[in-house]
């Protein structure tokens, strides 16, 4: 993991962080969900959702340009 850029893992860190965030109710502070006790769980549930929204925005692209044709 040394060899990604370390913006993309921050940047997982954050949406994962906020996802749990949100899942907590907003209770507490986000530094606190943010902090290296949850560092891999937020990491790897950011590259999820990441995953996941890149999917789905190639799968509708590709379901309109059929359903055009």
């Amino acid at each position: 993991m040394n060899s990604e850029p370390f913006a993309a893992r921050l940047t997982s860190i954050w949406i994962g962080g906020f996802f749990f965030w949100t899942l907590s109710g907003f209770r507490g502070q986000f530094s606190e969900i943010i902090s290296e006790k949850y560092e891999k769980r937020n990491m790897w549930m950011g590259y999820i959702i990441q995953l996941s929204a890149i999917i789905s925005i190639i799968y509708f692209a590709i379901v309109r340009s059929i359903n055009n044709n």
